[in-house]
């Protein structure tokens, strides 16, 4: 296995080099990526984000915030934006209720949210009454 990190060239299928990186946050990295063959030469922005430990280090950075990067937690207060809005009305059809719990199922598929919670968000759903 490589010990680099690759980005390939989408035009040419060469391997591209980072011309420029920036580190808004320990987590999350920003690329620029350039072809560097002459007849070619595109670049594109990229990033690069850590998503969860996969092992948590034996000298942990206390700046680092274990846990769900704010890319993913946004995800969940878009769902909460949702599901609140729908506890306001007096009812909700089918396919409002259909959008939200495949909102909370994708979270949970994507490690963002964990299994209580998503049984928390369906608990809240359930209590809607439907059209």
């Amino acid at each position: 296995m490589s010990k680099s990190i690759g980005f390939y060239c989408p035009h040419c299928g060469k391997r591209m080099h980072v011309t420029s990186r920036k580190r808004p946050s320990p987590l999350f990295n920003e690329l620029i990526v350039s072809c560097q063959v002459s007849e070619c030469l595109a670049s594109f922005a990229a990033t690069l984000e850590m998503v969860r430990p996969i092992h948590n280090s034996l000298n942990p950075n206390t700046e680092v915030e274990i846990g769900l990067p704010a890319s993913k937690r946004q995800w969940e207060k878009e769902l909460e934006h949702h599901l609140s809005s729908l506890e306001t009305l007096p009812t909700i059809d089918e396919h409002q209720k259909t959008y939200i719990e495949g909102f909370i199922s994708a979270l949970f598929h994507s490690s963002t949210i964990d299994l209580t919670r998503a049984q928390t968000y369906r608990n809240r759903l359930q209590q809607i009454k439907l059209i």
